[in-house]
């Protein structure tokens, strides 16, 4: 056998060792009864009390060994680095049992389409009741109310909402330099031209007939309508925060 031989024998050997320590400490990190031997004497304690803790707490001994099992892999590999359990969790075996039985799920951030929804309701009540009463202060000369019939409210409330609710991720999201600056300045400018627009283009008597204009008290009844569907809304999709008020992602307000 040449050298050449020998030298590919003998790599072919070490990979087929490695394979084999590899496996048997997958094995072993995969093994409770394998992870329990490896705790230290504080860590073996830590696990000891957590399972008495669940079992004080209504579990089966079977079922407190199963809930500590699963968590035997990450408080080994952490003890490789010296990291305690106590650290790792940052809790005592009590307050650790508590989690575990009773977890705290983090809200999930609603969808786009959910809050530019919630976002549209939002602008529809306050701009509709800033016209409405508008419209009653200004008596006989109903100048403001003129301009905006239902379908213009709809528009610009829709239109507000899509892009405020993008405005507002913008900001909330952070970002940094000209960038940031840029998206917002373009995005101002672009949501003015649109509702100058929409304005212009409904106020025109070619949509008079699919576009009419409310009187003050029905303004004030379809904003009561339009914010008690959004209550409902808001609490299926179970959105917190909005637009004027908005929520980071991965926190949650009460």
């Amino acid at each position: 056998m040449n050298t050449r031989e020998k030298n590919l024998a003998n790599t072919q050997k070490q990979e087929e060792v490695q394979a084999k320590e590899e496996k048997k400490m997958n094995s072993e990190m995969q093994n409770p009864t394998s992870l329990r031997k490896q705790l230290t004497n504080k860590n073996g304690d830590y696990v000891f009390r957590l399972e008495k803790a669940l079992i004080d707490a209504g579990k089966s001994s079977a079922e407190a060994e199963k809930m500590v099992n699963a968590l035997l892999n990450e408080i080994v590999t952490a003890q490789k680095q010296g990291i305690p359990a106590s650290s790792l969790y940052k809790k005592s075996p009590i307050l650790k049992a508590e989690e575990i039985l009773h977890p705290v799920i983090k809200p999930k951030k609603p969808k786009y389409w959910m809050r530019a929804v919630d976002s549209s309701l939002l602008y529809f009540v306050v701009f509709t009741a800033m016209i409405a009463i508008m419209s009653l202060t200004a008596g006989t000369k109903n100048q403001y109310n003129s301009q905006y019939g239902l379908l213009t409210l709809i528009a610009i409330a829709a239109i507000l909402g899509t892009l405020m609710t993008y405005y507002t991720d913008i900001l909330v999201a952070g970002g940094k330099g000209k960038a940031k600056f840029g998206k917002i300045a373009l995005l101002t400018v672009a949501m003015v031209a649109v509702l100058f627009i929409v304005i212009t283009i409904f106020s025109s008597k070619a949509f008079q007939v699919i576009n009419p204009v409310l009187p003050a008290w029905g303004n004030l009844i379809l904003v009561a309508l339009v914010y008690g569907a959004r209550y409902l809304f808001r609490k299926h999709y179970h959105i917190t925060g909005s637009v004027l008020n908005p929520v980071p992602q991965g926190k949650s307000r009460d």
